[in-house]
């Protein structure tokens, strides 16, 4: 009987024949898989934010996009401004833009440039943009994008540096007035005729809504202090009071000040020498309702970790200086190293952190990953500190480095300058977190990692490494951080209490709408929020963009 078993029949087809079937079949798969490759049309799903400025970088994503060498200004691109009346790329006008990298699924362009083609290379706020690209290898296209242009910021004024260093105009303070008062500093290390000493200047807004300068005073360098370091503190009577990192004896050039500047003249309210008062202050003072002044230096006090301070009203016109707290470092539980400025608290304590201390021998040989603590005046009228956190260099983020905020609720919220459970510390630098801490009436309290900032290169819209105190503002927690688009810069909000809410409200151009942010965000008067660059002041926006849209909405083709 003849078998019908295929099995049996496929054993006897010869060797030679055998391999031409497979060869013969794995080439239709390649084939049909190659096909299918080249029939997939481009589409895209989502374009970052693109500002009004023509140095930013704009990531446009999707699939079948293919692959491009020919980078620069590709045939395979081109960008509209339907508004303005010109356009970029595949036209072959004038007007070029720059794709500095083109992959399947991500394409990034970094400039616009050349001269102005069919129209003015001019981009708006508000401006429609139509981008429209091709398969490089199929011709297969176009896919379409509309994208509107999102504003600059309004700058209200512009530092021009009299010498070849970025002034850093630290984070002003307001008056009743609406008059914006701050420092300016060189970040020199010496002070001399090349060297600027640093200032203190005012800006008075006009009837306009522009603002002018005045210099309310120079320091000279030597006994006086230089360098002087933010935030100010004013009293009702005008009076300015603030700190400087240098200057003071001549011993320790980087011992610092702490003076009072008075219709335009100095006073030297406290000279640092170290030990056992503190030397080298890296934030400025803040006042509690009662008149007194609070500040911290980075060394000095009684062992050597830094100290918090304080300048109390001496009913003569002027102050007596006292070490509140000297740290004590790791190895004793306790703090070191403070950089920012306390707060005062509703309660009247004061509340701080120290970049470096606590228990945890994780982070710089043992000297700890930073603490967040507590100031509490007692009856006796000294003052007792309690660790409410401690940071271990793991999930939750490591060396807090600026000033803590409350919300309404009596919630603490900061940031630390590393760490992360996504770009921890020890691996690559770390990248910093956003954390709140709930209050408790024994012991630590309890933490909260709100949000971890990353490298993300296919994220353009996203924030990194977070440089400043938050601000609470209308129900929304606001700060400064480095990255975005232009990567000069970003200000970002998130929800108090809420878990990864952060959003970018604005990239930095780094022109006239500033670059690298400062201080914090501040509000003014007018209830206006702004925020001070190493370039100038500008009125800031509150309300997110619109971010990468949705694609059924973005896209055809």
């Amino acid at each position: 009987m003849r078998s019908t078993n295929s099995r049996s029949f496929l054993q006897q087809v010869p060797q030679a024949k055998m391999s031409a079937i497979r060869i013969a079949a794995l080439s239709v798969v390649l084939l049909a898989s190659c096909a299918s490759a080249f029939a997939t049309a481009p589409h895209i799903t989502s374009v970052s934010q693109v500002w009004a400025r023509g140095y930013q970088t704009i990531q446009i994503s999707g699939t079948g996009f293919g692959t491009n060498r020919d980078l620069g200004d590709s045939q395979f691109i081109q960008i509209e401004d339907i508004t303005g009346g010109w356009s970029a790329g595949h036209t072959g006008d004038a007007v070029t833009l720059y794709v500095a990298s083109w992959a399947n699924t991500l394409i990034e362009i970094t400039s616009f440039g050349g001269s102005y083609g069919t129209g003015n290379l001019s981009l708006n706020g508000g401006d429609v943009l139509s981008i429209r690209l091709w398969n490089p290898q199929t011709g297969a296209g176009p896919a379409t994008a509309p994208v509107t242009v999102l504003a600059n910021a309004t700058s209200i004024f512009y530092f021009v540096s009299t010498t070849s260093f970025i002034t850093n105009p630290g984070a002003p303070i307001v008056d009743e007035q609406g008059n914006f008062y701050g420092i300016e500093d060189s970040n020199g290390i010496e002070c001399d005729s090349y060297y600027p000493c640093g200032s203190i200047y005012e800006l008075s807004p006009s009837s306009t809504g522009t603002y002018s300068q005045t210099i309310l005073y120079t320091f000279p360098g030597g006994s006086e202090g230089f360098g002087p370091v933010s935030p100010l503190a004013r009293d009702s009577a005008g009076n300015l009071y603030g700190a400087t990192s240098s200057g003071g004896i001549s011993s320790n050039l980087f011992s610092g000040v702490v003076f009072e500047i008075s219709n335009g003249v100095e006073t030297v309210l406290h000279t640092f020498t170290g030990t056992p008062d503190g030397s080298f202050p890296e934030s400025g003072l803040v006042a509690d309702s009662a008149g007194n002044l609070y500040g911290t230096t980075y060394e000095g006090g009684a062992y050597g970790y830094g100290a918090v301070y304080e300048l109390s009203p001496n009913g003569s016109g002027g102050f007596n200086y006292s070490v509140i707290h000297s740290f004590q470092g790791g190895t004793a539980g306790d703090g070191s190293s403070p950089q920012a400025p306390v707060t005062v608290g509703e309660d009247g304590n004061l509340y701080g952190t120290t970049r470096t201390g606590g228990t945890s021998d994780y982070c710089e040989d043992g000297y700890g990953c930073g603490t967040v603590f507590e100031l509490s005046l007692s009856r006796s009228g000294t003052f007792a500190e309690k660790i409410l956190y401690e940071f271990h260099g793991t999930a939750n983020g490591v060396f807090p480095a600026t000033a803590v905020t409350f919300d309404p609720a009596g919630n603490l919220y900061g940031t630390t300058s590393s760490g992360g459970p996504s770009c921890r510390y020890r691996n690559s630098g770390g990248c910093g977190v956003v954390y709140m801490l709930t209050p408790a009436t024994n012991g630590i309290w309890p933490e909260t990692t709100l949000y971890t900032f990353y490298t993300d290169s296919t994220n353009i819209d996203g924030s990194q490494f977070p440089s400043s105190s938050l601000t609470y503002y209308n129900g929304l927690l606001y700060g400064f951080a480095g990255g975005g688009a232009s990567d000069t810069g970003t200000l970002y909000s998130l929800t108090p209490g809420v878990v990864n809410s952060v959003q970018t409200i604005y990239s930095f151009g780094g022109g006239y709408d500033g670059g690298t942010p400062v201080g914090q965000p501040f509000v003014g008067t007018n209830g206006i929020l702004y925020g001070a660059s190493y370039f100038g002041i500008d009125i800031l926006p509150t309300t997110p963009p619109p971010t990468k849209s949705a694609p059924d909405k973005l896209n055809s083709h």
